[in-house]
């Protein structure tokens, strides 16, 4: 398995299908969103086989979650 993390800049509709473009370490790539629909603009989320399968929480929201 091949599992990477990427930042999503956009998301939009290609050919019926929820898909973002994502900044993995600078280099823009084209991610399905069809498991993981609840994903914004701005989340972090991990890549696995070129789709999007899980949000990452970054450390930030790790300590808000803890202060709440």
């Amino acid at each position: 398995m091949n599992f990477i993390t990427g930042q999503i800049e956009e998301i939009y509709v290609e050919e019926g299908t929820a898909t973002a473009r994502v900044n993995v370490r600078g280099v823009k790539v084209r991610v399905p969103l069809t498991f993981l629909l609840e994903a914004r603009v701005g989340d972090t989320i991990l890549i696995e086989s070129g789709v999007a399968i899980s949000k990452v929480e970054s450390e930030h929201e790790k300590e808000l979650h803890k202060e709440a």
